[in-house]
């Protein structure tokens, strides 16, 4: 008997990624101030990550969103009083975008809410485990990347 697409090793990988990011999206959601979405916690935690000063522009291809959703997003984080847009100093007819201390206490306070799944999470799961799973899920995501650019991928180092 053979077997159908749904049995099938890729299939089920990419299965299995969907339903994780899923249940994790919920779970910040559950934990997000009023009025706050989850792509505004993306910016949250890409500003706590790699700091903040960056264009519209900027994060808009850090989110691979399109520049208006960036524009939308930023201006509910602003009325929510997570970020400040400023002209940049250098080149006014730029903006850059910063962090207040709103926006970082928003962040922190949901990683609190949901400190003690990331606690039940770290006792279900062995350091090693997370450490093995994350060489081929590097190489699927830098794959992914390689196959997201315009043109021909280079995936034949891959075959």
């Amino acid at each position: 008997m053979a077997t159908g697409l749904q049995d099938r090793p890729d299939v089920l990988v990419f299965s299995e990624i969907g339903i994780i990011e899923h249940l994790a999206r919920h779970a910040v959601i559950a934990h997000l101030p009023p009025g706050a979405t989850y792509t505004q916690f993306e910016l949250l935690q890409c500003f706590t990550r790699l700091g903040d000063g960056q264009t519209p522009a900027e994060l808009a291809d850090l989110m691979m969103m399109s520049k208006p959703a960036i524009t939308n997003a930023l201006q509910k984080m602003q009325d929510l009083g997570f970020v400040v847009v400023l002209a940049d100093v250098k080149d006014r007819r730029k903006k850059r975008v910063r962090l207040t201390k709103a926006g970082t206490d928003a962040y922190l306070q949901v990683l609190k809410d949901l400190q003690w799944k990331m606690d039940a999470l770290r006792e279900g799961f062995t350091d090693n485990e997370f450490s093995q799973a994350l060489p081929f899920l590097r190489s699927l995501r830098t794959f992914l990347e390689d196959v997201s650019e315009p043109g021909e991928p280079a995936v034949a180092s891959r075959l």
